[in-house]
């Protein structure tokens, strides 16, 4: 694994100033003419800023520790103004925010760009493009030289940024790895749009997508050759099945692809399905065979249970602890009968099994009506709830080891979550 790019300091005696040696890869970005604010949370690290007039603040992380639903979600509540760029590796996706509402979008990504989209969508041709972007400069973008040259109309440049803004947006919640940076302060007044729906239920898309694309990526990772089958690729895709036409992979694959992650691994599974795609997990060099030769069959796969899965697991796990310790495992049931505030309408109805598990499908159905995105992720803020309060209530009543073993398996199920 490449090592990332280093930032040394240099002391200088007291009372002079003191440098900070970038690497070439850090300070490509940098210019004299735009100084830079130094945030210090000393010894542990600081954080460099450029000095724009309207920042009011900031905050930051790693996606690792906030998901990109988390830093929304924060945007959102506050209503808040200013501009969001995540990245990662040589992806980098920027928002602007105005009192909640994302209102404009850039992008590394290059499908994600104006002159690309507005060809995607038809409104110019790829011919008439190249002649705009010829005419580009420092000072005339894309969009003035586009409806200058009587390429593009204004209402259709409109409509193209607002498609943009919304792709952006959606694709930000592809990103499970890099890092986040909201620069809070009101935004110019130019160049914003208004999306037509709702913020939220755009976030929800969003989520859709992410666990989409998380349930694809386990699917099909990467490496997992792929060959084009026997049968004529379908009009349009023949650039794609002459990659395919000899062994490639996945992740070869992908790199030709004009789209989103999202589009991509949708376009993977549907072509593996009707048989257009010929994909192979596993190669048959890698299965075990025995000295004399004869194949030996692997051991069928089992699936990794699910988060609801597990927090039921877990709950059975306490239910027996307690049993085993002498105590009466009816004391979790305190929690059914009078359920934290917010949760009653996802309790309704749910009672305790036998060994100490909940009709998870039940719960799901109680809270259903926010889509199943929404519908999800209560339904796990439920469970965590519930195995939450009966931690804490055998925690008096176990022994000590015995106690210690399920906070283990609690914070590990929550990490693994994160």
């Amino acid at each position: 694994m490449a090592t990332r790019p280093k930032a040394t300091p240099r002391l200088g005696l007291s009372g002079e100033p003191t440098a900070l040696e970038l690497e070439r890869s850090l300070a490509a970005g940098l210019s004299p003419g735009r100084p830079l604010a130094a945030h210090f949370h000393a010894p542990e690290g600081m954080v460099l800023l450029r000095e724009p007039a309207a920042l009011s603040g900031f905050f930051a992380g790693s996606l690792s520790s906030l998901s990109i639903e988390e830093v929304f979600n924060h945007v959102l509540s506050g209503l808040r103004s200013g501009q969001l760029v995540v990245q990662h590796g040589e992806v980098q996706r920027s928002i602007t925010f105005r009192d909640g509402q994302p209102v404009f979008a850039v992008s590394s990504v290059r499908h994600e760009r104006l002159g690309a989209v507005v060809v995607q969508l038809g409104l110019i041709t790829s011919e008439q493009l190249q002649r705009a972007l010829a005419k580009v400069t420092p000072t005339q973008r894309i969009g003035a030289v586009l409806t200058r040259e009587g390429f593009l109309s204004e209402a259709n440049l409109y409509s193209a940024m607002t498609y943009l803004v919304r792709e952006v947006v959606l694709n930000l919640f592809e990103m499970t790895e890099g890092s986040f940076l909201f620069l809070e302060g009101r935004p110019a007044d130019g160049d914003s749009v208004k999306l037509q729906e709702r913020i939220k239920d755009l976030v929800l898309q969003g989520m859709k997508r992410g666990e989409v694309v998380s349930r694809l990526r386990r699917r099909f990772p990467d490496e997992t050759p792929v060959v084009a089958g026997p049968e004529a690729p379908p009009p349009g895709e023949e650039a794609l099945f002459a990659r395919a036409a000899t062994d490639t992979t996945v992740g070869a694959l992908r790199s030709a692809w004009e789209g989103s992650l999202y589009s991509f691994l949708i376009w993977v599974e549907a072509r593996a399905s009707d048989g257009a795609l010929l994909l192979h997990p596993k190669s048959s060099a890698s299965m075990p065979r025995r000295p004399s030769g004869t194949f030996v069959a692997p051991p069928p796969s089992v699936a990794p249970l699910g988060p609801e899965e597990r927090f039921n697991v877990l709950l059975a796990q306490i239910h027996t602890a307690l049993r085993l310790a002498g105590a009466n495992p009816d004391l979790m049931r305190g929690f059914l009968e009078s359920p934290q505030p917010g949760l009653e309408t996802a309790y309704e109805g749910v009672e305790l099994g036998p060994d100490g598990r909940v009709d998870v499908a039940r719960i799901q159905r109680n809270v259903s009506s926010g889509g199943e995105a929404l519908a999800r992720a209560m339904t796990l803020e439920a469970l965590d709830a519930f195995v939450s309060y009966a931690l804490f209530s055998a925690r008096n009543v176990l022994p000590g080891e015995m106690s210690e073993r399920l906070l283990r398996s609690y914070r590990e199920l929550q990490e693994g979550l994160s």
